[in-house]
């Protein structure tokens, strides 16, 4: 990249991140502090988990009992990234297990959003979402996957090995397509962005933040390597999902699978 170009690139960074700063002005107006009791915000955040229209089926995983005896202390002191994957197959019911526990429903009450997520969101609007590329998990399909929280499963949206695509269109860093799958962590910034304005950029990071922490800590319990990547092709990714980019769109990926030598 030229530097003029690197300038300006830089230049643009600046200006998103300054846009999204509150201004003293909003102290003025009381209007502002009762957004949390508006009509629409409430409807908002009484919405179920997203469910993708398609003619599939969800797969659903087995409710299974706690990861492991693991205390948190011992998660905190064992979580890293690694990028060594076993060439064995990620078990399904594991990976059930880490994605319902880093993001899914506490309490399976109906299909809403107050029934409690294993991960905390800016105004309990739930803007992350899960999205799933499976390389080599036993008893799924290669292809991609939406997590449905509500029905604790996963929903196909396109079958196929992706794995030479991600290494040659995706990421920056191929070698982790040695994973047995990855975790697309998407941003509903048009859910945010009705409530907090600019705000929502941020806030939408933080909540992605919060799943990725949960994703590295459930990995270390269930003795799973795991990295976090930032990156990506934006455009590429965000189409294979059919994210817009704007008001959804992918901010983490999470290469998962088996440690090497298991």
């Amino acid at each position: 990249m030229k530097a003029s170009h690197k300038k300006l690139a830089a230049e643009l960074a600046c200006d998103y991140h300054v846009a999204s700063n509150n201004s003293p002005w909003l102290l003025k107006l009381p209007v502002i502090k009762q957004v949390n009791f508006s009509e629409h915000v409430q409807e908002l955040m009484e919405e179920g988990p997203r469910q993708i229209d398609s003619d599939t089926d969800t797969q659903a995983f087995q409710c299974t009992g706690k990861a492991s005896d693991m205390t948190l202390i011992d998660a905190l002191a064992r979580r890293k990234s690694s990028r060594e994957f076993s060439k064995s197959a990620l078990d399904l019911q594991k990976f059930g297990q880490l994605l319902g526990l880093s993001n899914g429903l506490r309490n399976k009450v109906g299909n809403a959003n107050d029934s409690g997520r294993n991960a905390p969101s800016a105004g309990s609007l739930c803007s992350c979402e899960m999205y799933v590329l499976a390389l080599n998990v036993a008893d799924l399909e290669k292809g991609i996957y939406h997590y449905d929280v509500g029905a604790h499963g996963l929903k196909q949206l396109k079958l196929g090995d992706f794995k030479e695509w991600s290494k040659r269109m995706l990421l920056l860093q191929s070698e982790l397509c040695d994973s047995a799958a990855f975790i697309f962590l998407a941003s509903n910034q048009g859910r945010l962005r009705s409530k907090y304005g600019p705000r929502a950029y941020r806030l939408g990071l933080l909540d992605a933040g919060h799943v990725s922490e949960n994703i590295y800590l459930v990995s270390a319990a269930l003795n799973l390597a795991v990295t976090a990547t930032g990156g990506f092709i934006d455009d590429e990714l965000n189409n294979a999902l059919g994210l817009d980019g704007v008001d959804d769109c992918v901010v983490l990926v999470l290469a998962v699978g088996e440690p090497a030598g298991a």
